[in-house]
């Protein structure tokens, strides 16, 4: 008998050499420019901070600068100047009920350093800095949002397939304030920065029709203390073939591990009605969910059960960001917290 899953593995392990570099400390002169050229076409900026005070549950920056020309993330229906012109940024805390989502000309609205130490994304967003400092101020009519990151060398890596498509996230902390209705709380804590750069489809055709058919993507950031992180990954292309599925667990003690045996992730009950998204889709959104993995040597590593906290904001490439109430068990010891969730099913 063929054992499918296991030759999905090793034909996507061929391809995304990550087992070369996952474990190893990150390279400080890792450069994080802006696109530029045929070969970086497109680039993704991140910053993810679960566990916030309520009402904000967490703060999130996914932007993509240019457009990859992948399925997950095709958001055409925004290109008001050229798919390489374009910017698309979710950008939200679960207090801000409108202007989640931003759309901007890198020519006419941004203001972006070569070196990708100045980023500027119209009046509402800056990032600036270079590893391991970096700050980010996030302007909205209801909500400010104002932090000062410092990176680790921990880094965690989704994607490394040479001269096509990197992504990786560091380890970092952060503190700052959130303003809110006249009020303000300083915030501390753990969060990530990311960082992802590729050749997009646009780059090799000027026709917006080809694209990469991911068709399922969710991606998980939660603080299971005030020093370890997990991140979960799941991209599923056509008829359901594993791209990744991956754990990643990260401290501020140890650079981290990949775990993929015994991955599940179910989606055990659906919003009750589904989401039209602006472009007449409808996509069907987690109002509960659960997911596992095991340790090398087979035992239970960590399982989790989310409830949505019900404030999902459109504009994540063809999907949605939101938070979820999560408890659970990790290493034998309970474990609970608001966790970060990015999700698009284009099934």
């Amino acid at each position: 008998m063929v054992d499918s899953p296991g030759v999905a593995r090793r034909l996507t392990e061929l391809v995304n050499r990550t087992g070369r570099v996952n474990g190893k400390p990150f390279d400080p002169g890792t450069p994080m420019p802006p696109p530029q050229g045929r070969l970086r076409n497109w680039v993704h900026y991140g910053v993810m901070v679960p566990d916030l005070p309520e009402p904000h549950r967490a703060f999130g920056v996914m932007s993509i600068v240019g457009t990859p020309g992948v399925t997950i993330f095709a958001n055409d229906l925004e290109i008001t100047t050229t798919a390489p012109d374009t910017v698309y940024t979710s950008s939200a805390t679960a207090s801000m009920d409108s202007g989640q989502f931003l759309v901007h000309s890198i020519a006419h609205d941004c203001e972006f350093a070569p070196d990708g130490s100045r980023l500027r994304f119209g009046n509402e967003l800056e990032i600036n800095g270079v590893y391991p400092y970096f700050t980010v101020r996030r302007s909205h009519q209801d909500v400010t949002v104002e932090l000062e990151i410092e990176a680790t060398d921990t880094v965690s890596h989704f994607a490394n397939v040479p001269g096509v498509y990197r992504h990786w996230s560091l380890l970092s902390t952060y503190r700052g304030y959130v303003e809110h209705q006249g009020g303000r709380i300083d915030v501390e804590g753990l969060c990530t920065v990311e960082y992802a750069s590729g050749i997009g489809m646009h780059s090799l055709t000027r026709s917006m029709r080809p694209r990469v058919p991911a068709k399922f993507f969710t991606y998980h950031v939660l603080n299971l203390d005030d020093r370890t992180q997990a991140l979960l990954v799941q991209v599923l292309g056509p008829a359901g073939f594993p791209v990744q599925k991956a754990v990643y667990i990260r401290s501020l003690d140890d650079p981290g591990t990949v775990f993929t045996r015994g991955f599940g992730f179910r989606v055990d009950e659906y919003e009750p009605e589904p989401r039209r998204t602006p472009d007449g889709r409808t996509m069907r959104l987690p109002a509960s969910l659960s997911w596992h993995v095991l340790d090398d040597d087979g035992r239970e590593l960590i399982t989790v059960e989310g409830r949505s906290g019900g404030g999902y904001s459109y504009g994540l490439g063809a999907g949605y960001v939101g938070t979820y109430d999560y408890t659970g068990r990790y290493r034998d010891r309970e474990v609970s917290g608001v966790a970060y969730i990015e999700y698009i099913d284009c099934r």
